[in-house]
């Protein structure tokens, strides 16, 4: 009994379906002609149903790799080879090390807001209470041939390690930042955090920066934590 319900629904669906696509492709000139035959008509409303789906399956498919929900099916197979990171703008800013915490809650927050003008008052109360600064400085970075060239794969470009180098010689250098200089400051102070709020730890160190979501003109942030 249940099974027959459940055939006489779908049954009605389809055929209440078939009518809406009949009246829709009636209501074109130069569609009207596909449904002279009952056989032109099931061909058409197939093609048409069957182009709506691969087209919200495409639309799904590649809206998710580019927000990182998952990745190319074959990229096993055929490996792209980035075009290595030119140059990069840093907002650099500053925190204490017991404030980790509370910098990466500030990322995860700013990830999750960037499209949410609900969650931007808590953003800013989040990142008055992460920051020593209450503005980011950008700085620019440009990346020559000598940046990289002794690399392993010099066409991959610059490293995250380089990176972090180049951004603490530049703090340790810059009178603006005196009053959070410590002897005891190295390349693990300096947080990297990509334009996806992704932070880049030392693991990633030996990484290249097209191959961290790091592109030409990208703008990051870099936090460097003081003791």
């Amino acid at each position: 009994m249940f099974q027959s319900q459940t055939v006489q629904l779908v049954t009605s669906y389809f055929w209440k379906w078939d009518e809406y696509l009949a009246e829709r492709l009636a209501s074109h000139s130069f569609t009207k002609n596909l449904l002279v035959t009952q056989s032109g008509r099931y061909i058409s409303e197939f093609i048409l149903v069957f182009s709506v789906l691969l087209l919200s399956y495409e639309i799904t498919y590649w809206t998710g790799i580019y927000l990182g929900w998952w990745e190319y099916h074959a990229k096993d197979i055929f490996k792209e080879i980035p075009v290595h990171c030119a140059h990069v703008y840093v907002q650099l800013n500053v925190a204490k090390r017991n404030n980790l915490d509370k910098v990466d809650h500030f990322y995860n927050l700013k990830f999750k807001s960037k499209y949410n003008i609900l969650n931007w008052k808590t953003l800013s109360e989040a990142k008055k209470a992460a920051f020593e600064r209450e503005d980011f400085i950008k700085y620019h970075f440009e990346f020559s041939p000598e940046d990289f060239e002794m690399n392993d794969d010099p066409e991959y470009g610059s490293t995250i390690d380089h990176l972090r180098r180049k951004i603490l010689d530049l703090f340790n250098s810059s009178d603006l930042y005196d009053p959070y200089k410590s002897e005891f400051l190295s390349r693990g102070n300096v947080y990297i955090y990509n334009k996806r709020c992704t932070k880049l730890g030392r693991e990633k160190d030996n990484d290249y920066l097209a191959k961290c979501g790091i592109e030409t003109g990208d703008v990051i942030d870099c936090i460097v934590l003081y003791p």
